[in-house]
């Protein structure tokens, strides 16, 4: 009978045969002996894996110094060399080991289909928590920083300040410290306090501001780093409300990402917006390689983006409303924000942002942000109506760690009302019986749209694909869904 091994008896290359089958998958073999490990193999103290010929063989090969060019495990110790004798570029280049910085982007996709009102619709969530700091902003973070210096805005010994609801100042702290920078963040006290303990750990300052106030105001946590940097030459703001990298950093990265990996068939994409980044940036790009794909905003109540942008209120007569959710939605207009690419917009309560938070990590396992559970409520709403065959991509922005005290927290939910018992405290609030407004599309910029806004020139769509085409390189081959 000709010998026979489970799949589980390959190791690094050696492929292990002995005079007798494997009686199943996994079974393992003493190699002295040439027979199915039994319980007589076993010492006390020792675990089955120690005793398996196994590791035995491995521990053998590599007891006598680091092997180079990765030799077949059991080589003779004549192809070994000393630890002394290792180049270490040369294994550095052979290891292919990354900088804990060059971790940021490339998230995976998952697949939340399960969460869709239509089987025939498709639900994606980008886990973009999975970033090192544990959320988007770590791309625009690198982007900016990186920008500034290669412009000499950014100097060795300088510091670096960031206006922040929280994410951005965990990234620009994190960046700031793999770059040697001191760094300043500015919040304010709607803030978790999981987000401004992360901001201190890397060793800068942390300033909260009153929540709250007028945006024009002096204590407004965007006017006190703008005051900072007017007081210090040598400090550069991050300034991403305004800040075009911003908008670039997802352009380049990660709108070529989500057009990869569901191989181009997204259909819709959804994001919240803050400073207007993300939907901005990756909403141009996937445009750019299909103009019919529709772009969603959906928008917390009391965040006056809505207003804005579905009523046409002008921006000096906004009123914005207080909201429970992190990271999302606006008090004022941001410069980096494009409504141009916006086809259409959805108000979402604190409570169906949080409830769909909980629902994700009871149906799926997944700890994210209210931000995340906003976009993904969306992306519900949208599979009611969506075509079969559609793919809805939604940015899951950031960990939900950093709410265990709020979002996570049962007394905290029931405290704001939030709980399943209570009525939604801002259901009075929702603009209408209408979810979604109007697609305003490319005529939001038009000169008769009352907002104010600026007519955005718009170059011929071959052009912008061909330029879109650019940031699609062989880095994002095989990423898959």
């Amino acid at each position: 009978m000709a010998n026979k091994v489970g799949v589980g008896h390959q190791f690094s290359g050696v492929r292990l045969q002995f005079g007798r089958p494997a009686r199943a998958v996994g079974q393992a073999y003493s190699l002295r002996q040439g027979r199915p490990v039994c319980d007589a193999d076993y010492a006390p103290g020792r675990t089955r894996y120690e005793n398996t010929g196994q590791l035995q063989l491995l521990r053998k090969s590599y007891q006598y110094g680091t092997p180079t060019n990765s030799p077949t495990l059991g080589s003779s110790r004549s192809n070994q060399t000393s630890t002394k004798e290792i180049d270490v570029q040369e294994l550095t280049q052979q290891l292919k080991i990354p900088l804990y910085k060059q971790l940021i982007g490339n998230t995976a996709m998952v697949d939340l289909s399960s969460l869709s009102a239509n089987p025939q619709v498709k639900i994606l969530g980008k886990c973009e928590f999975a970033n090192p700091s544990g959320s988007i902003k770590d791309r625009i973070a690198d982007h900016i920083l990186t920008t500034a210096e290669q412009e000499g805005k950014l100097k060795p010994g300088g510091t670096v300040v960031a206006a922040t609801s929280g994410n951005t100042g965990a990234s620009v702290a994190m960046i700031a410290a793999m770059k040697g920078y001191h760094y300043i963040v500015i919040t304010n006290e709607k803030t978790s306090k999981e987000k401004c303990d992360a901001m201190r750990s890397y060793g800068g300052e942390v300033i909260v501001a009153p929540s709250g106030v007028a945006a024009d105001h002096p204590d407004h946590y965007q006017n006190l780093a703008v005051t900072l940097c007017k007081q210090h030459a040598d400090y550069f703001d991050v300034d991403q409300y305004d800040n075009p990298n911003n908008p670039e950093a997802y352009y380049r990265s990660l709108g070529p990402e989500v057009w990869m990996q569901t191989k181009s068939r997204v259909t819709h994409f959804v994001a919240g917006g803050s400073t207007g980044g993300t939907i901005s940036g990756t909403g141009r790009f996937l445009k750019d390689m299909n103009p019919n794909i529709m772009v969603m905003l959906p928008d917390p109540v009391g965040s006056v983006f809505w207003d804005y942008w579905a009523n046409r209120i002008a921006q000096k007569e906004l009123k914005p409303k207080s909201y429970q959710c992190e990271g999302v939605g606006k008090d004022s207009i941001p410069g980096a924000i494009d409504f141009d690419v916006v086809d259409d917009m959805m108000q979402v309560t604190d409570k169906q942002s949080f409830t769909m938070c909980r629902r994700l990590a009871q149906k799926e396992g997944m700890l994210v942000g209210g931000s995340a559970g906003l976009n993904l409520h969306a992306a519900v709403e949208i599979s009611k109506t969506a075509k079969p065959g559609s793919v809805i991509v939604a940015i899951l922005a950031d960990n939900g760690v950093k709410y265990l005290t709020k979002i996570y927290n049962n007394d905290w939910i029931k405290a704001k009302n939030f709980d399943e018992a209570s009525a939604d405290p801002q259901a009075h609030l929702v603009d209408g019986p209408l979810k979604t407004a109007r697609s305003a599309g490319s005529n939001f910029y038009s000169e008769d749209a009352g907002n104010g806004a600026p007519k955005r020139p718009a170059a011929a769509p071959e052009a912008r694909k061909a330029i879109a085409n650019e940031w699609i390189t062989p880095d994002f081959a095989g990423m898959g869904i």
